[in-house]
Parts: C-alpha cells; structure tokens; sequence
C-alpha cells in the first residue's frame, strides 16, 4: 500500500516526517526490500520519502502529499500499472509533468529522456542525483 513510509493508508493527505528544507522524494518500487532499503538510505541522508509499490499507487499518492516530492525514483517493470505507463500518465497532468524522474531498473533499454539508473545501484551516484533534485 502506498504511503509515506512503507505502511499504513492513504488516508487524507501524507506528510513528510520532518521539517527540513530538502524537497522529499518518491520511491516507485513494487520489490519491498528495494523500496524500505531506499527509504532508508535516502532518510539516513537527510530526506523525507513517500513510497508507493506501482504507479497507480504513486498516482494516487501524489493527489495527497504535501508537499509534492522533488525526484520520482521509478521502477520500470512493476505490476498493475508499469513504470512507462506511469510516465506517461504522469506527462497528462500539468502540476506532476514537472516533477523530474529518475528510473531506476535493471532494464538495458531506458526510456529516452529520462534520468535512468541501473540496478543494482550505484549510492553515490544515486545521492547525487537526488541532491542535485531535492537538496536545500
């Protein structure tokens, strides 16, 4: 179920944990050790994460946080709605088209345009494109 941590519902709007200055970020993961091992990286560095296991889920998260992330980390092959779907879902709506994403897949064959990291992933080049995105 998606939520801001990795538990629980999608009840009225989410909010991040904390109060810092950095922009949060989503992680779109369906494979749950992947997706707590993020958040868990990415809240020892300082940042806040929303988590969603598909991109229904992400979309539907992303009508009720606040405040929006600053980086998408998105998983391509994912069920119920793919990560290429979800980008392209994401395109339609003005307010999410311009929040960046990073696809992070073991996939050879990125989509074109997009920020693609390669699993198994790289932390410091992941760090860096999150701080480039979401830092203070």
């Amino acid at each position: 179920m998606a939520d801001s941590r990795s538990s629980g519902g999608l009840a009225g709007k989410l909010t991040p944990s904390s109060s810092n200055s950095r922009a949060p970020v989503l992680v779109v993961d369906d494979d749950a050790e992947l997706r707590d091992a993020l958040r868990e990286l990415l809240e020892e560095n300082g940042y806040d994460v929303y988590c969603a296991e598909n991109g229904r889920e992400a979309l539907e998260l992303l009508k009720r946080v606040d405040p929006p992330p600053g980086l998408i980390l998105l998983d391509l092959v994912m069920p119920v709605m793919s990560g290429q779907e979800m980008l392209v879902a994401l395109k339609q709506v003005h307010a999410l088209a311009a929040i960046p994403v990073t696809i992070v897949s073991a996939s050879e064959d990125p989509p074109p345009g997009e920020d693609f990291l390669h699993k198994p992933l790289d932390v410091d080049a992941l760090l860096g494109i999150v701080e480039k995105a979401c830092g203070s």
